[in-house]
């Protein structure tokens, strides 16, 4: 099977053809009959296929001036009024709120649920005795670490304050230390 050389060149924009479409055949004496005669159909199918194209263009070239005036008429006689567009977009716009509002149902059905289940957690939502010393203890504990975390810092300030202002002056030094 071999090609004249300027087909394969061309694609088939620059009027050359596919590869359906080579051109003819040349067959050599030990080529399959059999092969042959189905190329052979394969290339008359695309030429077939190739007419009736290009013959339809040829129609669509000749019949362009009608075509152009049928859509000037078309367009001529549009008529946006006839087009019912507004029940459409009423449908529409119901379609969405009833959306929403399911939407809506389901969060606050979602709320309860977790209400319920946190009152249900709780039990009946009142503080025994117990749980209320509980609370303070606690408290109180948080009270006094925070008050030792101060005294700590404000001990801290004060020798870093004495350390310094004793490079300057002696006196003020013993001062500040009496003070405390």
């Amino acid at each position: 099977m071999s090609m004249p050389h300027s087909q394969m060149l061309h694609p088939p924009a620059m009027g050359g053809k596919t590869a359906w479409g080579v051109s003819e055949f040349m067959s050599k004496p030990s080529d399959d009959p059999e092969e042959i005669r189905q190329y052979q159909e394969a290339q008359a199918k695309f030429n077939n296929r190739e007419e009736e194209r290009l013959q339809r263009l040829k129609q669509m070239d000749k019949s362009a001036a009608h075509i152009l005036e049928e859509r000037r008429q078309r367009k001529a006689a549009f008529d946006p009024t006839q087009v019912n567009r507004t029940a459409d977009l009423e449908s529409f716009r119901q379609k969405q709120e009833e959306a929403l509002r399911k939407m809506q149902e389901m969060r606050e059905l979602k709320k309860l649920e977790k209400k319920q289940k946190k009152d249900a957690g709780k039990g009946d939502g009142k503080k025994t005795k117990k749980d209320k010393k509980k609370g303070k203890k606690k408290k109180e504990k948080k009270k006094k670490k925070e008050k030792d975390k101060k005294k700590k810092k404000d001990k801290g300030k004060k020798r870093k304050k004495s350390s310094s202002s004793s490079d300057s002056d002696s006196s003020d030094s013993s001062d500040s230390s009496s003070s405390s």
